[in-house]
């Protein structure tokens, strides 16, 4: 496909360029020589008075766009109300796929990034653009967002919402799952059932906690309801959306007080008991107490009229123990109470549990589809776990609860046990969807190993060819910024880019070396070590 580079950046600049006179002060040019071309680039100071460029590309149709530079930029179109935000390395000089759209009458916009948490320098280089034939979403890839982390990043206004979003735009991904604020029985709305964000500074300790709670006042400040937001934007680009609810997030010891929730400090008769008669620091389940108020938060958060709801079963198991309701649902069934602790994990005391937690989904089904949405969740990939945790993902995949099923990702799974798929066939019955993957983090139980795209390219290929419906990420956040080629990951779901991908036929990044900038002259150094 053609392409073209723009290496003369000033001369592209819709207002005349005044360059300021040092790059604390604003924008300035440089001149730069590379291995096999020369032009001229702009840059700035971190905290200098610098705004954003709008250059006149005169791009007709569509196109994917690259920018060399670094640290790191933010980048948009004429009327985009968010940007992509792109992160590069500080050493090396190569350009970096930015997005894909129709350039036709639009202006392209950068800016360094600017804000009340981070103010960096930018050096840009060039600009290539490259004809795009945008080929058709396979539609077969899921996105998840902890929807939490990204306030611990900060945010000055809705803007910043976008980056999250928008890199799925034009991609295989056609759904994301959106942790509400990565936790459970919590919202900036006034609610019934759950506590009010932001929290209290007072019962913060860590400055991610005080970065969270500016972020979100900023937004409130400007009328915006974060999850309200997240539901736009994902309809204005086609995607598709669950939040996500992490069944087990009620309790946390100091220091992160302001996260143990009000129904947890406040019930203790709710807890969970182990078998020595034990109180446990979490809630169960077993109560049809707990289930009531689970039930009545979810029903809220369908009032914001996405998709469906995914229970996040891979953050909290067990959901029961040895709980007056177990024990009672025990008795009823054998006749007799459990003998504790020898039979806690007996055959007879997990079926117990595992019907226990069955009738809990089984009402957040017909919650949800009395809503007209869908159920999803996610699960451990170690299943002799789950079962000793109280979850029978076979049984409940049999019953037809959950239209979707994502298999991976549980803390701590072994990565090498993500791999193996031939256990996860079993879930795809009764038309369940089922969709194996997983974390790019080991510690996550990453199943797509970091930094190595032919061991990802080859792991989705053996899903595909294994009959599944198309496999998942979780964190998609950190897959996009872990320096992997994002542009090859959003197209994953296409089965000739994967074999190209693991027969090394996929271009390769091309790094340049430098030979001259500003006013350096490189012969066998390196610019960045020159001082």
């Amino acid at each position: 496909m053609a392409e073209k580079i723009f290496s003369n950046l000033p001369s592209l600049i819709c207002d005349s360029f005044k360059p300021a006179e040092c790059p604390g002060d604003g924008w300035i040019s440089f001149d730069y020589t590379l291995d096999d071309f020369s032009g001229k680039g702009l840059a700035t100071g971190a905290y200098s008075k610098a705004g954003e460029l709008v250059l006149e590309l005169k791009l007709c149709g569509w196109h994917k766009i690259y920018v060399a530079f670094n640290p790191e930029i933010r980048i948009w179109l004429d009327g985009d109300k968010g940007y992509y935000q792109v992160k590069g390395s500080p050493h090396d000089v190569r350009d970096y796929f930015c997005f894909e759209a129709d350039f036709t009458g639009k202006k392209l916009h950068i800016a360094p990034v600017r804000s009340a948490f981070s103010n960096k320098e930018i050096i840009i280089f060039y600009i290539r653009a490259v004809e795009s034939s945008r080929s058709d979403s396979k539609r077969n890839l899921i996105a998840t967002n902890d929807g939490h982390c990204l306030f611990w990043n900060g945010m000055d206004s809705y803007r910043d919402l976008y980056k999250y979003i928008l890199p799925l735009e034009n991609s295989d991904f056609f759904r994301i799952i959106w942790g509400v604020y990565g936790g459970g029985l919590i919202n900036v709305k006034e609610s019934r059932f759950a506590d009010r964000l932001p929290w209290p500074d007072s019962a913060c300790f860590y400055q991610n906690s005080w970065v969270f709670n500016r972020s979100l006042e900023n937004l409130i400040k400007e009328g915006i309801d974060p999850l309200g937001l997240v539901r736009q934007i994902t309809k204005e680009i086609g995607l598709e959306l669950h939040f996500y609810f992490r069944v087990a997030a009620f309790y946390r010891p100091f220091p992160l007080h302001c996260c143990t929730l009000s129904f947890f400090a406040k019930n203790p008769q709710w807890h969970c008991i182990d078998e020595y008669g034990n109180r446990v620091r979490r809630i169960s389940y077993a109560f049809k107490e707990v289930q009531d108020v689970i039930c009545g938060y979810l029903n809220e958060l369908l009032d914001y009229d996405h998709e469906g709801i995914c229970l996040a079963f891979n953050r909290g198991l067990p959901l029961m123990i040895c709980e007056k309701p177990v024990i009672e649902a025990f008795k009823k069934r054998y006749g007799r109470n459990p003998r504790l602790p020898e039979e806690c994990d007996s055959p007879q005391m997990l079926s117990v549990r595992h019907n226990l937690l069955a009738d809990f989904v089984e009402r957040v089904y017909k919650l949800v589809f009395s809503r007209g949405k869908v159920l999803s969740c996610i699960v451990p990939r170690d299943f002799d776990r789950n079962l000793v945790f109280g979850l029978d993902i076979e049984m409940l995949a049999s019953r037809s609860y959950f239209e979707s099923i994502l298999v991976g990702a549980g803390h701590k799974d072994d990565p090498e046990v993500n791999t193996d798929l031939e256990p996860v066939k079993k879930l795809k019955v009764a038309g369940t969807k089922i969709f194996p993957g997983g974390s790019g983090v080991n510690a996550h139980g990453g199943a797509w190993k970091p930094f190595d795209t032919v061991a990802r390219a080859s792991f989705m290929a053996k899903i595909l060819d294994s009959g599944f419906d198309g496999a998942y990420f979780w964190d998609i956040n950190q897959i996009v910024d872990s320096g992997t080629e994002w542009e090859i990951i959003r197209q994953f779901g296409h089965r000739e880019i994967l074999d190209k991908i693991k027969e090394k036929k996929m271009p390769a990044v091309r790094y340049h070396q430098t030979k001259k900038i500003y006013d350096l002259t490189v012969d066998r150094y390196n610019p960045w070590n020159a001082y």
